[in-house]
């Protein structure tokens, strides 16, 4: 029977898991960032690998639902060699993070999500789209072959996904839109369809290493589900572009914050270090 601490504990998860996805489906992204932040706060106080983990299992059910429900409204899919070409390398990718993740501390990781979550929220703000500025030098240096491009990329997207405990859907869109001129349908409908098998792959991955904590997903995977139906179906009610600017300024705040820790952190420990090695010098 669990005791009152548990509950309190998971009944703040089903709440974190149904709001995340409701709001990440009626404005149309993915809730990867949200999840980890929140989870790394102190209201959980998750490591990072516990956060990003979770996140990626949570994700499952919020892609799954939006990716069948574009592809029941598309009435036709005219680029399935994407589907059979750059999923698999995501896939492979998970692989790869898999590995990088296993080797190398916290520390890193939440450097490297707070820089992500910086450029995020700034393109969120439509103050700088550092994604879409790197697909227009791609577009004009590959664009004569696809799939020498499709393949790299989708080998990186799947490591940032590990490493970041996110889908990687603000980085997979405007790659099929600005590089393989797919249309924004078709460009959403290929993002959430690989976010599915990215997050799915990840999670058995981080289950098989033992860095999942399944108590944790339990608790938000349903909500998530529930949240993620929620919000597609009000989301012609939700003013999207206030909404957007919210979570953009929200993000940035966050990555504020955590890079601003991390370098006090960081200072904390060389400090400590140059303390330490002068007592042992002194000695």
């Amino acid at each position: 029977m669990l005791n009152a601490t548990n509950f309190r504990f998971d009944l703040k998860l089903i709440l974190l898991g149904f709001f995340v996805a409701f709001f990440s489906s009626g404005i149309g992204i993915g809730g990867g960032t949200l999840f980890v932040s929140i989870l790394m706060s102190s209201v959980f106080g998750f490591d990072f690998k516990k956060a990003s983990s979770t996140s990626l299992a949570t994700i499952i059910p919020i892609s799954l639902i939006g990716s069948i429900s574009h592809i029941v409204l598309l009435s036709e899919i005219t680029h399935l060699r994407f589907y059979f070409t750059f999923i698999p390398s995501c896939v492979l990718g998970t692989l790869f993070g898999m590995r990088i993740v296993q080797r190398h501390q916290n520390g890193m990781f939440k450097i490297l999500f707070s820089v992500f979550l910086l450029f995020i929220s700034l393109r969120m703000l439509r103050i700088f789209d550092f994604p879409s500025l790197i697909y227009n030098g791609l577009h004009l240096i590959l664009s004569s072959n696809e799939f020498a491009l499709i393949v790299p990329i989708g080998i990186l997207i799947g490591t940032l996904a590990v490493l970041l405990g996110v889908g990687c859907g603000l980085l997979i869109v405007p790659f099929f839109l600005i590089v393989m001129n797919l249309n924004i349908h078709e460009a959403i409908t290929l993002s959430l369809t690989t976010m599915f098998f990215i997050t799915l792959s990840a999670t058995i991955i981080h289950n098989k290493f033992k860095t999942l904590d399944i108590n944790s997903v339990k608790s938000l995977f349903f909500p998530a589900l529930i949240g993620a139906v929620s919000g597609s179906i009000l989301s012609s009610q939700l003013p999207a572009p206030i909404l957007k600017k919210l979570f953009g300024l929200l993000l940035f705040c966050l990555a504020c914050k955590y890079i601003i820790y991390d370098i006090a952190l960081n200072h904390k420990i060389t400090q400590t270090a140059k303390i330490i090695q002068k007592g042992k010098k002194s000695w």
